[in-house]
Order: structure tokens, then sequence, then C-alpha cells
């Protein structure tokens, strides 16, 4: 292992230089991590006998894993949503809205299906975005926004007819 920890002083600046030319500024110290790793496995596998000079293969496998994890770590962030404490705390606040505006949203909320009357309270009780309620919900933002769209379809429809 002393024969690793040499390794690793030696090459913790090219770590670091590889860390800056993929603009990872944010939780510095989990990729250096990242990299030491990956270090070590291209220590392990390194086969002198290719005719490629160690720091070569170490760069270029240090900076493969740093860009797997980038990757890895952007899926995430895009498929799942980290809701604010504020989030929490509307949920667990009464809506205080009049008799009047509950009947009104009822008679309203007759003329939708399951999933726009979701929507309907979700924003018009609760105040929640589309990611907030994509989330409590479990499905996507782009399904939110369609429940959406087909409740503002058929509540201009409606409101068309009573105008009309």
């Amino acid at each position: 292992m002393e024969g690793f920890e040499q390794l690793a002083k030696q090459y913790e600046r090219m770590i670091y230089k590889i860390m800056r030319t993929l603009h990872i500024y944010q939780q510095e110290e989990e990729f250096f991590q990242i990299g030491l790793i990956a270090l070590w496995e291209a220590w392990c596998k390194f086969d002198g006998d290719r005719g490629k000079p160690f720091i070569s293969y170490a760069y270029a496998y240090v900076r493969g894993t740093l860009l797997n994890e980038l990757t890895r770590m952007s899926k995430y962030e895009q498929r799942n949503v980290c809701l604010k404490e504020e989030f929490w705390k509307q949920i667990e606040e009464v809506a205080c809205i009049s008799y009047d505006e509950v009947g009104a949203l009822a008679y309203w909320q007759s003329f939708l299906t399951d999933k726009q009357k979701k929507w309907m309270l979700y924003t018009c009780l609760y105040g929640f975005s589309i990611r907030e309620i994509s989330a409590l919900e479990n499905v996507s933002v782009s399904a939110v926004k369609q429940w959406r769209e087909g409740a503002r379809r058929r509540l201009r429809g409606k409101l068309n007819i009573i105008d009309g």
C-alpha cells in the first residue's frame, strides 16, 4: 500500500487538473476521492507490457471515471426533485379559504378528470409548483403540465358556454 500512497501524492495535481478542466467546483472533496479511487484502479489494472506509459493510462482512466460520475449525477438531478423545507411546511398548514371559495372549486372541479382535479387542488389550495406536484404524485413534470392544459381547456370551454 505504501507504493500507492507515493503514487497518489505524485498524481494529486493531475487529479485536481482534470477536475478543473471538467469545471468541477462543487463537491471537490468527493470528486477528488473518486479520482483517487480511479487512480488506484488504474494502478491495479495497468499492464506495462502494452507499451503505453502509465501517466497516459492513468489520466484517461481518471478523467473517464470523473466524467461517468458527472453524467450519473446529472441524470439523478434530472430525474429526482429534492423538495425544499418550505414545501413540507405548506403541506402541514391547513388551507384557509372561505365556504364560497370551496363551493366554487367544487363546482368547477365537477367538469374535470381526477388528475385535472389534483392539479387544481394542489395549485389553488396549496400554491404548489408543477415540480412539487410531480414529486408528490410520483409522475413526470410533463404529465402534470398535461393535466394543467387539459383542465384549462375544459374550464375555458365551460366559461365560453356560460358567457355565450
